[in-house]
């Protein structure tokens, strides 16, 4: 299959595509690998010490990782049943790259935004041991 074929627009909008989807089995486990990476998420920012910083700078990722999931999961029964319309092979890949997208953002939020703000933290701590003691 050559691929100006896949992202054609009639070939990801055909209405009907047809029984046969080899790629079932891989779509089935993205969907729940975004599932265990929300649920994940959402244990280590509850037992972290950084659990501020974490809830500000990861807002409702594991809600949104588990819907992206559920309707990737919803579209994919019907790709199954091979329902006109709602088995469009556009929907599924928007779904898949909806979800690749969240995962490219949360390791970019991993891997430099957070570094940045736990530095911020840590000066704010050491600038505060030399403030001046309220009187008691």
């Amino acid at each position: 299959m050559d691929l100006g074929k896949i992202f054609s627009l009639s070939y990801l909008l055909q209405g009907t595509p047809g029984q046969s989807f080899r790629y079932f089995w891989v779509c089935f486990v993205f969907f729940l690998i975004l599932i265990f990476v929300g649920q994940y998420l959402k244990a280590m920012i509850k037992k972290s010490p950084d659990k501020k910083i974490l809830k500000r700078l990861f807002p409702s990722v594991s809600s949104r990782l588990s819907w992206t999931a559920f309707f990737g999961f919803l579209f994919l029964f019907f790709r199954y049943e091979n329902m006109p319309y709602l088995a469009s092979r556009i929907w599924l890949l928007a779904f898949i790259l909806f979800g690749l997208y969240q995962f490219g953002r949360i390791a970019y939020i991993y891997t430099k935004k957070l570094p940045l703000e736990l530095n911020k933290k840590q000066e704010k701590i050491e600038n505060k041991k030399y403030m001046p003691k309220r009187k008691r």
